[in-house]
């Protein structure tokens, strides 16, 4: 009796324990999922648009080799107004078929229209909220429509999670010209105001690559945008920024042309930068010193030159391109290098004083005191040099 009484009393139990466990309730199924891979913000016309990348799980997972398939995987994008980034957000919900998970995004773009209408805090109080957003998501400006640059597919009908948008740092590593930036870096920087917020300009370019002689558009970083004094940021194209790399620590390798007076010698690979910025201060006024010392390779050797002559000219031409992009810099309003941050480390009463609290630029065309650069070229290929 007791033992039949036991079963039951252990009967009872489980049933209870079945009956108060939560269980998955709320689970959806993969197939019935919406996976937002990235966001695009615009401002336009006093509203926030929203653009989602959505993708299925076919193209969002990943296998082993990386498999190539025979047709290209599909890309959703949607699109929603509103007045705020959630009522967009809601607005898009209304005509969505599939759940949207929002934890896999890996890519926000804000157009220019957002950067230059101190709209970005907006951006960032609406993301940080959002209790599935990450803070280790790839941050880019952009020029160009948000539905193209969302739209773009990868090489050899890989997955779009193979591009740049979604992983920068292969081509970075090929050539450092243009840091990507993660958006924890980014909130960071813009609510300092000492330091000058960087982001990437990504673009699509139309004319490099091609399949079956036909064009096929790929990513491509085509400038910047730098924060002018204030919240608003300034755009420069890879033109105007030829020196910009040289004074980035995290530069691994990058193209140096050997040229004196039209003459091409041959193009160095730069690498390995050793970068001391020290800040001079005498009573008010401030200038900085600068040395960089490189590592670098000779790749292609066009005219026999001596190595001193070699050394002379890439230095020159790299510290040109340097001061060049400084100056261009100051003629946009924007501190390109940062220097303004290294008086803050070492002053910031100073800082405070002269810049009134951030409010404004203390770079004249003279700051930079000495901008001394070493170059040292100990690899020259499979092939020796004939001088």
């Amino acid at each position: 009796m007791k033992r039949q009484m036991r079963r039951w009393s252990l009967g009872l139990l489980s049933l209870a324990l079945c009956l108060v466990t939560s269980g998955c309730w709320s689970a959806y199924e993969i197939q019935q999922v919406d996976y937002a891979k990235a966001i695009g913000i615009e401002y336009k016309d006093g509203l926030y648009h929203m653009y989602v990348q959505t993708m299925d799980f076919a193209s969002v997972a990943k296998s082993e080799s990386s498999a190539k398939t025979a047709d290209t995987p599909p890309v959703w994008v949607g699109h929603a107004a509103g007045k705020t980034l959630n009522l967009a957000v809601n607005e898009l919900f209304r005509s969505a078929q599939l759940h949207i998970a929002w934890g896999h995004v890996t890519a926000i773009v804000m157009d220019e229209s957002v950067l230059t209408s101190n709209h970005i805090k907006d951006v960032f109080d609406m993301l940080g909220r959002f209790p599935e957003s990450r803070y280790t998501t790839w941050v880019y400006g952009t020029r160009e429509p948000l539905e193209d640059i969302l739209s773009a597919t990868s090489i050899y009908n890989m997955s779009p999670l193979d591009s740049i948008l979604h992983n920068p740092l292969p081509t970075f590593l090929e050539e450092s010209l243009f840091p990507p930036v993660l958006s924890f870096k980014l909130i960071a920087t813009h609510n300092n105001t000492s330091t000058t917020t960087y982001l990437p300009s990504i673009a699509l370019n139309k004319e490099h690559w091609s399949q079956n002689k036909k064009k096929h558009e790929l990513f491509v970083i085509e400038g910047a945008f730098f924060e002018r004094t204030g919240d608003n940021f300034e755009y420069l194209p890879r033109s105007k920024l030829p020196g910009y790399h040289w004074l980035l620590k995290d530069m691994r390798r990058a193209p140096l042309m050997i040229e004196n007076e039209g003459t091409i010698y041959g193009v160095l690979s730069v690498g390995l930068p050793n970068l001391k910025i020290k800040p001079v201060v005498k009573g008010n006024e401030v200038h900085f010193n600068i040395d960089a010392k490189y590592l670098t390779a000779l790749y292609e050797y066009l005219t026999p030159i001596s190595y001193d002559e070699m050394v002379k000219y890439s230095e020159k031409t790299l510290k040109d391109q340097i001061l060049q992009t400084y100056r261009e810099g100051l003629r946009r309003g924007v501190d390109v290098y940062g220097l303004q941050e290294k008086l803050y480390r070492k002053n910031p009463g100073l800082w405070r004083k002269l810049s009134n609290n951030g409010s404004k630029m203390i770079l004249t065309e003279e700051s930079i005191q000495n901008l001394n650069i070493k170059i040292t070229i100990p690899y020259t290929g499979k092939f020796q040099r004939r001088v």
